[in-house]
């Protein structure tokens, strides 16, 4: 098989309407969180919370004839250090392939359907990462270009949606009188003392961060990182989305309170941060994210596609050599 066809299998079988399963009223909202909580999506046991949270939304869409809607807060850039940004690749094509699969598993039990939507925390990454606003303004503009390809491909009763936290302002500059305060607050709660950062924190900080110049020489530079971080959440902007209860939290990553999704069948790396491959298996293939550690840890070839997606980084993709 071809990376080609595997490609087009994937996108072909994502079309075909998947056959309504007949479930009774009194069972329904059971049969849809059992069809969330599904092992084929979800990487980790959910906890508590995330099992409340997905029961209340669930409710929700039921009494009110909605699509149950799943929603993931992610990073809104294509991490730097890759040689696909600023612009999304394989990586998010594969994630949303596999949440449009997911969302068919639960429309088969609901007739209103499901919709799975992503909202890019672009505007606090800026700050966090020092990213440039150039650079995020082209990671969306590209998201939504393979959004309104993938369309094609999505069945009835099927909606994938994409959000910028930078469009929630008419005045971009409130943002960081809002990050201040947020700060500002944490601080307060922490008798003025910066978070503490274990050696996994310490490594995902200094992926994430393009270091300005003269700001490694801070020996707290990590610690002011991380701050700004969590403050990122207590956000006035960004709280009414958080708070609400009518979208059930799903992350690749492995998070408290969200049901853990990976970003494909095969890879739990975030996809955003990573950059997409494939590997053979079996005369066939496995969708990959793989992150710039895996990407120097492994030797792979690349392999010409074309599939007619827009975009600087589909005319070709990484298959991993045995």
């Amino acid at each position: 098989m071809t990376v080609e066809t595997f490609i087009q299998n994937k996108l072909s079988k994502l079309k075909e309407p998947e056959p309504m399963q007949i479930v009774s009223s009194k069972d329904l909202e059971d049969a849809i969180f059992a069809k969330i909580m599904s092992k084929k999506f979800r990487k980790t046991k959910a906890d508590d919370e995330a099992k409340r949270l997905t029961r209340t939304a669930i409710k929700y869409a039921v009494e009110n004839k909605r699509p149950v809607k799943l929603g993931s807060l992610f990073g809104g850039n294509k991490l730097w250090r890759l040689d696909e940004a600023p612009e999304v690749d394989w990586a998010e094509l594969f994630n949303l392939i596999y949440s449009a699969r997911w969302m068919k598993s639960i429309a088969s039990v609901y007739e209103y359907g499901a919709e799975f939507e992503y909202y890019s925390q672009d505007v606090s990454i800026q700050r966090l990462n020092n990213v440039s606003r150039s650079e995020t303004d082209q990671y969306s503009k590209t998201f939504r270009q393979l959004l309104d390809w993938l369309d094609q491909y999505l069945p009835d009763r099927i909606a994938i949606s994409y959000r910028r936290h930078a469009e929630e302002y008419d005045d971009i500059s409130k943002y960081d009188t809002e990050i201040a305060e947020a700060k500002e607050e944490l601080l307060a709660k922490n008798d003025g003392k910066l978070p503490k950062l274990n050696e996994a924190q310490k490594r995902a900080t200094e992926l994430n961060v393009r270091l300005k110049p003269g700001q490694a020489e801070d020996p707290q530079w990590q610690q002011k990182v991380e701050l700004e971080h969590r403050a990122i959440f207590s956000t006035k902007t960004l709280l009414p989305y958080l708070n609400d209860e009518t979208i059930i939290p799903t992350c690749p990553g492995l998070y408290q309170g969200l049901i853990v999704t990976g970003s494909t069948k095969y890879s739990i790396a975030k996809f955003w941060a990573g950059a997409g491959a494939l590997e053979e298996k079996d005369m066939n293939f496995k969708d990959l994210v793989l992150t710039p550690k895996q990407l120097e840890s492994h030797k792979f070839e690349w392999k010409d596609v074309d599939i007619s997606i827009p975009g600087k980084n589909f005319g070709k993709i990484r298959v991993l050599k045995k």
